[in-house]
């Protein structure tokens, strides 16, 4: 047991590390379980799988603040299927598999699909093109530099107005 409780903590450290870099959260597991809360019933409805990943997820880091807080590593708390499950969820984050990820990738879908139809409906038959990320913005060639014009007229001005000074000058 002590082994599986070891390796269980360091997966699910990984698992929330990574969901710490990916959203940005100092909280990672518990971050990730809010923002399935808060579309809970549009997720619920939308993704297969969506309330038993959420239970599972809410199990894994209760065994994760048992090990850490309450019961020592020799305690038989963990299950061969809490790590095979922690670790498949590990493995979906990473292609975007995992609850939210699929949420996401349903509703940029319906996005395309409605952008798609209003075009169709507007008597445009082609489909909108997706492109993610953003393209970058190509940089312009090169023109010439038209400042060089304003100086060029400048210092002809300059010079112009630095020979009338002398001419008056010299004819006083």
């Amino acid at each position: 047991m002590r082994d599986l409780n070891i390796d269980f903590m360091d997966l699910y450290k990984r698992t929330d590390r990574f969901i710490k870099d990916a959203y940005s959260s100092s909280e990672g597991v518990s971050e990730y379980i809010r923002s399935m809360e808060s579309c809970f019933n549009k997720g619920n409805s939308s993704v297969r799988g969506w309330k038993n990943d959420y239970d599972n997820l809410k199990h894994v880091r209760w065994i994760r603040n048992q090990l850490a807080h309450e019961v020592s590593y020799d305690s038989d708390i963990c299950s061969f299927y809490d790590y095979e499950w922690l670790d498949n969820f590990y493995k979906r984050l990473f292609s975007s598999d995992d609850p939210l990820g699929a949420l996401r990738k349903m509703e940029m879908k319906a996005t395309v699909e409605h952008a798609g139809k209003r075009q169709t409906d507007n008597g445009t038959q082609q489909a909108p093109r997706v492109v993610y990320p953003p393209p970058q913005i190509m940089q312009q060639r090169p023109t010439v530099n038209q400042s060089s014009g304003c100086l060029s007229t400048f210092m002809m001005m300059l010079i112009l107005s630095v020979s009338i000074i002398i001419s008056l000058f010299i004819l006083l």
